[in-house]
């Protein structure tokens, strides 16, 4: 397929196989609702005893791996956002494309393979060129007119290059841009999201790519809908999960989705929240402990070890130690940007009850968006993970209480590499001269939240031998491995 290039437009008209999605994608989208069997498999590890065990089944025989599991929910269409904000999108495929306008998604032309679809705003209305045909509408969809054909898409900030399924294009709802949305069958969704999630591996670690597309089928079935606000399910980034539209899958993930296909986690006959992170140091977080959120008995803190002891399961992963440092001045460059931010993001009505006070100003007249120069960092408290609770740090306008993992947001690295801290899971060096900091060093553990599935420990599970339901039981502790339900609204 030949790709487009984003380029400037010449003029201005206009100011992560199988059936596709069809036109009935809307019906089957707000019919579909997911529940889960009150029946399940069950995971018994308490917080002392955190070593793996097997899931049991309700049935007589396990659902092991290279069974696929049968699903009761049929076909499940998930919405992902691509990008928002985008000031056009040029869209191409290697077969014809239908161009299907407005929510009554009438079709209005065919467009011939390789021909680009050109899109941008005009107004309230969507502007759309393609060879000698245009036109308007208040919105536009793609679909190919064979399924086994695959939309091709050039946009700012667009996360996924080529994709399955179709693409609706919107108006922003709060901007002037584009906003790009992939609709897909949620299996296939999850084809571009577990590669790009875990990575890819050789054969030895089969169940860990099972467990990863578990937790991520889990994920996100649990979390449609939490970005409504924009029109869509979920991120196809970091927000959510990786997600990279159909190029570059890897056989063996597409594989372990198969033969997990239809299972996911629960609690309380409920999708659980299947947390997931690269490398969790050797202990997995407490969820309340890391952000503003209700307890759950299956996100707990508890070694990432094998359950008579031994070395932490991730423990050969290139992040389960690290270090940063930084000179007074590069900190208090970054923390005067942080800082602030910090404040605004935790001053939501949510967030604060949690967060608790956030700046205590030395002054009446202090201004929490001028942080001023840095006079010393103090960790206040651990989580039971060992993470940082607290901890605050004094500049010349006052202290600025942090909480959770959102230190991570605040101690970004000089280097912009990774964007954040790899991880609160820190020891703090401060080296002073005369009263006040010179040099900071933070000597750290894991890459991530380190809530619910450590990736890395779950590979080196796989490598030891463990199957995909102990993974599972070791990182959930207490969910239930169940078959999509649904009913009709």
């Amino acid at each position: 397929m030949r790709y487009p290039k984003y380029r400037a437009f010449p003029y201005h008209p206009f100011g992560e196989r199988g059936p596709g999605v069809r036109s009935s994608v809307w019906l089957v989208y707000r019919c579909t609702l997911v529940l889960v069997a009150l029946g399940g498999f069950i995971l018994v590890v308490g917080l002392g005893g955190c070593g793996p065990k097997r899931v049991t089944t309700t049935s007589d025989q396990p659902a092991e791996l290279g069974q696929p599991a049968s699903s009761t929910a049929g076909p499940l269409f998930v919405r992902i956002g691509l990008t928002v904000g985008a000031d056009r999108a040029e869209l191409i495929a290697s077969g014809d494309l239908y161009l299907l306008v407005g929510e009554q998604r009438q079709r209005q032309a065919r467009l011939p393979a390789d021909q680009v679809l050109v899109v941008v705003r005009q107004g309230q209305q969507l502007g759309w060129l393609s060879g000698t045909s245009s036109g308007t509408a208040e919105e536009l969809t793609l679909q190919a007119v064979d399924p086994a054909h695959r939309i091709a898409i050039s946009a700012p900030g667009n996360a996924a290059e080529e994709v399955r399924g179709e693409v609706l294009i919107r108006r922003d709802r709060d901007g002037a841009g584009l906003t790009l949305i992939n609709i897909l069958e949620l299996e296939e969704y999850l084809c571009g999201v577990v590669p790009w999630e875990i990575g890819r591996h050789d054969s030895d670690a089969r169940a860990a790519l099972a467990a990863q597309a578990v937790a991520a089928r889990t994920y996100t079935v649990s979390h449609l809908g939490t970005r409504e606000r924009f029109g869509f399910d979920l991120w196809a980034t970091v927000q959510d999960q990786v997600y990279r539209g159909s190029r570059d899958e890897d056989a063996l993930c597409n594989e372990a989705i198969r033969q997990t296909a239809g299972r996911i986690l629960t609690h309380q006959g409920q999708p659980i929240d299947a947390f997931y992170s690269s490398t969790c140091g050797g202990m997995a977080s407490q969820a309340e402990e890391v952000w503003p959120r209700a307890a759950q008995s299956y996100l707990v803190a508890h070694a990432d070890a094998p359950r008579g002891g031994g070395e932490a399961f991730c423990a050969g992963s290139r992040y389960f130690r690290w270090r940063e440092t930084w000179s007074a001045g590069q900190l208090e460059d970054i923390l005067s940007r942080s800082l602030p931010a910090y404040v605004e993001y935790m001053s939501r009505a949510d967030r604060a009850a949690w967060a608790g006070p956030v700046f205590s100003p030395y002054a009446a007249d202090s201004d929490p968006g001028r942080p001023g120069n840095l006079l010393g960092l103090e960790i206040k408290g651990r989580t039971r993970s060992g993470r940082i609770a607290r901890l605050d740090i004094r500049m010349t306008a006052g202290i600025y209480h942090l909480r959770g993992d959102r230190v991570r947001w605040v101690l970004r690295p000089s280097s912009g590499k990774p964007s954040i801290l790899r991880s609160a899971f820190f020891r703090l060096e401060v080296s002073d001269r005369d009263g006040r900091p010179q040099q900071i060093v933070v000597r750290g553990q894991g890459f991530g939240h380190g809530v619910g599935m450590c990736q890395n420990g779950a590979l080196a599970m796989a490598r030891a031998g463990y199957d995909v339901e102990q993974i599972l039981a070791h990182y959930y502790p207490g969910a239930s491995l169940a078959p999509l339900q649904k009913r009709e609204l």
